[in-house]
């Protein structure tokens, strides 16, 4: 249905909107460049988000993509299913749509993280179609998908364990607290399934000077020289993210739902009840 891209295309904006900072804080993290409150005080430095919000026009110019695949590949998925209510069914179509959407996914993450990463005085244009030319010019075509097997291995598993759990949460219940709620958890708990691949993605997608051969020499080279731990480094600002930017995405996912079914169904108010009782013989008129 055209309803599932289109708000796939609003709750995405709401939550990159909403969540943009803290991924440019993970990128900064995950590639080294200091701890959180070190990387904090350098993207805030200046007193502005801007620096925080670099590269957010690539995700943004994207994003209507990225999540009408999503919520579009996952709806018509799930209708297609032979038994859509269970949650094997919602978990199938979750891998479905993650896998589809990594092909729009990596080049617009490459150049987001390209973009976050770029230091003042480095080539790197600030904007979204000028940052793909650059790399188109500077690494070819392939390269705006550098990454992009490592972004299935992420994704897949990510948004089968993402709608699952937001349907397990929500099933029966779709207030807004509720969607928030759940739209937040089922997040943050994709983001626990799927970040260590993601450390591995952002290093390979972020790496200019070609130091890593491929993800699994970027996986070998970065427990060489970090440690095991570099997989979990800035999981914690990335939870927050996701609880937000995906309880903001999945809220306006089911107010343009909720608002496009009021517009196909508009309710019908009957003037009749009301006549037929000003006209009954037992009402009594204030005196």
């Amino acid at each position: 249905m055209a309803l599932d891209f289109v708000a796939g295309c609003i709750g995405g904006c709401a939550g990159i909107i909403i969540g943009h900072p803290l991924d440019t804080l993970k990128v900064h993290i995950q590639s080294g460049r200091g701890s959180v409150s070190i990387c904090t005080k350098e993207l805030l430095k200046g007193g502005t988000l801007a620096n925080a919000y670099r590269g957010v026009g690539a995700p943004l110019g994207g994003i209507a993509a990225i999540n009408a695949i999503v919520f579009g590949s996952y709806g018509n998925t799930i209708r297609a299913m032979p038994n859509p209510e269970s949650l094997v069914a919602h978990g199938f179509a979750g891998g479905v749509a993650g896998i589809l959407q990594s092909i729009v996914c990596t080049p617009v993450e490459l150049i987001k993280t390209r973009q976050q990463l770029a230091k003042p005085g480095e080539m790197m244009p600030t904007g979204a179609w000028s940052g793909a030319r650059y790399v188109i010019r500077t690494s070819g075509y392939r390269g705006l998908f550098r990454g992009f097997g490592i972004t299935v291995l992420r994704d897949s598993p990510g948004f089968t364990m993402y709608f699952i759990s937001y349907e397990a949460m929500t099933r029966g219940n779709q207030d807004a607290m509720r969607v928030f709620m759940g739209g937040g958890l089922a997040g943050a708990l994709s983001w626990i399934v799927s970040y260590p691949v993601d450390v591995i993605k952002s290093r390979l997608q972020g790496d200019v000077v070609q130091k890593y051969a491929g993800a699994f020499d970027c996986f070998t080279q970065s427990l060489r020289t970090d440690g095991w731990r570099c997989l979990t480094r800035g999981l914690g600002p990335v939870l927050l993210r996701a609880f937000l930017s995906n309880g903001a995405c999945f809220t306006a996912v089911a107010w343009t739902e909720r608002i496009w079914q009021q517009i196909i169904n508009p309710p019908v108010t009957s003037f009749h009840k009301s006549k037929s009782v000003k006209d009954s013989p037992d009402y009594v008129y204030d005196t």
